[in-house]
């Protein structure tokens, strides 16, 4: 049997692992960026004297960020990075804002908090500063990064603050939830069969339910930060969803089949007195134009159109 790779340890659980065995480690976290560079504000890695666990981009930067990590005096620094095209081997061209945190004991508190508010899927907000390392479970905080003459704040937005919700539980739900689980979404599964193999076999969904479609609504939270997906079994089952959730004030409402369905699904809809304009802001059909046909190639060509929407690469 091939053996399978290693996953990527957790950097607040290696940071912690290591703080428990008395080990030295540093946090450094991106807390500003402009231009192009590879590492964008609120990515970290914490490093320790035999191994580091996160990335800030890689290339250069992370290199050198790695290196004063290690040789680090002590002390709460901020490190601007200037990349070039020519001058550190990138193609990169902007500015990264590092900040390099010497972690404690004390600090080791806070990383508890942390890591247990991502395994309850919860929410909370990160602070550093002079002062340290912060963390507040419960309201969400925006990232901002303030800086004064002699001092600087950094706050960030901790957990799964998006949710995507499947409905329909199918082989195209199971691989596409594979896919989101590598992404900063919590994955809700919704299907209104009973015993379903899929269902059951899917081990990356943070919540998964039988519902009936005629309640859908109650199951779907709104706001900017909601992402759904139609993708049940039938057309009739399609059509109801939709029709529910046209009004929804949500992100996002994404329906999986072939243009043809898709046209002759929303003129049924529209000819039975559906609103032109909510139709018309349903993404159908759903995907990136890859020729995209098994499961698998389906859910990222998915993955990709959520991606670009939320990274305001699509409108």
């Amino acid at each position: 049997m091939k053996a399978q790779p290693n996953p990527k340890p957790d950097p607040w659980k290696f940071a912690l692992d290591a703080l428990d065995a008395e080990k030295r480690a540093v946090l450094v976290m991106v807390v500003d960026h402009s231009g192009s560079v590879p590492g964008v504000t609120g990515t970290f890695v914490v490093v320790t004297d035999d191994g580091q666990a996160g990335t800030i981009g890689g290339g250069a930067a992370e290199h050198k960020m790695v290196d004063v990590a290690r040789s680090h005096g002590g002390g709460i620094d901020l490190v601007e990075f200037v990349h070039t095209e020519n001058g550190d081997g990138t193609l990169c061209n902007g500015v990264q804002v590092f900040t390099v945190v010497p972690l404690s004991r004390r600090d080791g508190k806070v990383i508890e908090r942390i890591i247990t508010t991502l395994q309850d899927h919860e929410t909370g907000t990160m602070r550093l500063g002079s002062a340290g390392l912060e963390f507040d479970r419960g309201f969400a905080q925006a990232q901002t990064f303030e800086r004064h003459e002699e001092t600087w704040t950094f706050t960030c937005p901790i957990g799964l603050l998006d949710t995507l919700t499947i409905i329909g539980g199918g082989h195209v739900a199971l691989a596409l939830s594979r896919v989101m689980a590598t992404l900063p979404f919590r994955i809700v599964v919704l299907d209104n069969r009973t015993g379903l193999q899929t269902m059951d076999d899917n081990p990356f969904a943070h919540r998964k339910e039988t519902v009936s479609y005629d309640e859908i609504r109650d199951h779907i939270p709104e706001g900017d930060q909601s992402w759904v997906v139609v993708m049940t079994y039938g057309h009739k089952h399609d059509r109801q969803v939709v029709e529910i959730l046209l009004g929804l004030d949500i992100r996002y409402l994404g329906l999986l089949g072939s243009a043809s369905k898709v046209k002759r699904l929303f003129a049924d809809m529209q000819a039975q007195g559906a609103d032109p304009e909510a139709l018309a802001r349903v993404r159908a059909p759903i995907g990136m134009p890859i020729r995209s046909h098994t499961p698998e190639e389906i859910a990222i060509s998915v993955a990709a159109e959520i991606i670009g929407i939320s990274n305001g690469a699509m409108a």
